[in-house]
């Protein structure tokens, strides 16, 4: 399995943290979008219609663009008559009823990966707003860099070793009743490249909890009394390269 495909899903994560934002707004609207190729689209929408899913921003185009451009979060306690942004997006933000529109940028290692907005369809407290804006980027942030990190080092790995590669040749030992799951697979595979539970958990977006509770179902299931004794059988038996 690639890289690409063993990282957990980034929008998932942008969509969970708006129904966070959301929640901790009472209700106002949250939406957000990821970087790429020069453009923020919006994909995760929390309290209101897809209309928003069609902005696309780009730098100094309104107040996501505005923020983009300072690096800086912003605010607006009356977006409709704000008269120091542009209003590309009116359609889409008025048409949802929004009063007040706040965003902050997600920043990782000086680069802007994405954008992080709040909408009230009422008057709010701008800096409240922000402050917690402030916090669920950081955490997006922080996560994302995380997860480029870990695959940054398993590329590195595999690079090394020469690519993900086959099975080695020889006896393989058929599987039957103690046969892998794919998670077990993919967590196994990840302790065979030296991560440990926090990394293999940022990877594939599971608790450390979680980790351990499948390394040791995998444990068990092998007759193995350590993590690196797992990999050793699950090579012996054809379940892991």
């Amino acid at each position: 399995m690639s890289v690409d495909l063993m990282r957990p899903d980034d929008v998932a994560l942008l969509r969970q943290t708006s129904r966070e934002v959301r929640q901790a707004l009472r209700g106002a609207v949250s939406f957000g979008g990821l970087s790429e190729n020069g453009r923020v689209r919006v994909t995760a929408v929390a309290g209101a219609s897809k209309r928003l899913t069609s902005i696309v921003l780009s730098p100094s185009r309104g107040l996501g663009g505005r923020s983009w451009e300072t690096g800086q979060p912003l605010a607006v306690d009356d977006y409709e008559n704000a008269e120091d942004i542009t209003h590309d997006f009116d359609d889409q933000i008025l048409g949802e009823g929004i009063v007040g529109l706040a965003v902050a940028p997600i920043i990782v290692r000086r680069h802007l990966r994405g954008l992080l907005y709040a909408g009230t369809r009422s008057p709010a407290r701008a800096s409240e707003v922000l402050r917690l804006l402030e916090r669920q980027a950081g955490r997006v942030a922080h996560e994302l860099n995380i997860r480029d990190q870990v695959d940054h080092r398993v590329r590195l790995i595999l690079a090394a070793a020469g690519g993900t590669g086959q099975p080695p040749v020889g006896e393989q030992v058929d599987p039957g009743a103690d046969a892998l799951t794919p998670r077990q697979v993919d967590i196994l595979r990840l302790v065979s490249l030296g991560l440990k539970n926090a990394e293999i958990a940022a990877h594939l977006g599971l608790s450390v909890p979680t980790v351990k509770s499948y390394l040791r179902t995998v444990m068990a299931r092998l007759h193995a009394s350590t993590r690196q004794a797992a990999v050793v059988e699950a090579r012996r038996r054809g379940l892991l390269p």
